[in-house]
């Protein structure tokens, strides 16, 4: 699998607060808050923090049907792939395997972009998503 960037998502329990500690105690000068998220760029990988309420409507926690049909969870770590059938081939070598698949569903991203997300948890129950942005598919 060839990933386009890694996205690890937390959930925090007020995201101004996570906003002012990154950027002013940890230094994260170029920390930011958009959407509800709390942007962190690191070499290689951009980490998000969600507010716990925004966080868990992708999950089972919801109180409402969730977008998503994974397990309650206060992290996630997600990988850009280029195709669905990449993506697609990914989950179902994870099915084979000691990890569990949960079915891929198109979503709309908050930034209104059509997105096909698979998401799998490994042996350990750490949740992983996949994500295809389905207006820049190759397939």
């Amino acid at each position: 699998m060839k990933t386009q960037g890694v996205v690890l998502t937390l959930a925090v329990r007020d995201a101004e607060r996570s906003l002012a500690f990154y950027r002013d105690a940890v230094g994260f000068e170029e920390a930011t808050l958009a959407m509800g998220l709390v942007c962190l760029e690191l070499p290689g990988m951009t980490i998000f923090l969600a507010e716990h309420e925004a966080f868990t409507k992708y999950s089972r926690e919801a109180k409402r049907t969730p977008l998503l049909p994974v397990p309650a969870t206060d992290a996630i770590l997600s990988c850009a792939v280029a195709s669905v059938s990449e993506l697609d081939q990914v989950l179902s070598a994870i099915a084979d395997s000691a990890g569990k698949a949960f079915e891929a569903h198109e979503i709309e991203h908050v930034s209104g972009r059509l997105q096909y997300i698979g998401t799998f948890a490994d042996p350990d129950g750490h949740l992983w998503q996949l994500v295809c942005n389905l207006e820049n598919s190759q397939g």
